[in-house]
């Protein structure tokens, strides 16, 4: 299995959004990331070596169009609760147990024009 948040960026980039996405920070312009956060733990390691992991993540959006920004992030954290059919057709190695996401996204904005949405993303994955 790759580094779930690779397959996490694949996933999002299939709704072919107008914003870059990327792993860890924004853009200069107009952009969607994904950040790991601390808390990964694996839960249970059976004796076979398959394990159950949990993954937290954020996926933030940046934009000077404070709807498109709050609309864009809402669209992706409504598809990404489909992620286990691409889990299972693209033979990730791993079986999404649950899924926990922040539904309401956070707003920020700075003194730099842009407004900042983000939500929180937790993924429970048995890895085989």
């Amino acid at each position: 299995m790759k580094n779930f948040i690779y397959t996490l960026v694949d996933y999002i980039n299939q709704l072919e959004l107008d914003f870059p996405v990327r792993i860890g920070i924004f853009d200069d312009d107009k952009s969607l990331v994904v950040k790991p956060i601390e808390g990964s733990v694996v839960v249970h390691e059976y004796m076979n070596g398959m394990m159950d992991i949990r993954l937290p993540f954020v996926i933030g959006i940046k934009s000077k169009n404070q709807e498109e920004a709050f609309n864009v992030l809402s669209d992706v954290i409504n598809h990404i609760r489909n992620i286990s059919d691409f889990l299972n057709s693209e033979g990730e190695g791993c079986i999404l147990l649950r899924m926990m996401i922040n539904q309401i996204p956070v707003f920020e904005s700075n003194e730099d024009g842009y407004f900042y949405y983000s939500s929180k993303l937790t993924v429970d994955l048995t890895v085989t």
